[in-house]
């Protein structure tokens, strides 16, 4: 059974750069309160840390719609601190998503 869900979903991968973890975390944070007070769309953010690999981290956002995203990346500020999270990191992988299902309903 396929969600009805219109939300888009956000996902980064990032390799951060050695001795810069907080730094990052505290960019990241930035970026993640950012879109929450300027994006009517942003509904929430996570950013998750490799227990086995501190310098490895994922991060999620959940939006009422991938429109909303497409807004907040237009935006200077938006992206004078997501540049910033990334010049933190020797690796970053990103993608953009919708849900094909999701259980329970």
């Amino acid at each position: 059974m396929t969600s009805t869900s219109t939300g888009g979903y956000t996902s980064g991968n990032w390799l951060v750069k050695e001795g810069n973890e907080r730094a990052f975390v505290d960019q990241w944070t930035s970026v993640a309160h950012w879109c929450l007070q300027n994006s009517k769309g942003a509904r929430s953010f996570r950013l998750i840390q490799d227990t086995n690999d501190p310098r490895h981290f994922i991060s999620f956002g959940e939006w009422d719609d991938l429109e909303w995203l497409t807004v907040a990346r237009g935006q200077s500020e938006f992206l004078r601190l997501f540049r910033g999270c990334q010049r933190l990191c020797d690796r970053f992988e990103g993608s953009d998503y919708v849900v094909a299902l999701a259980l329970p309903e």
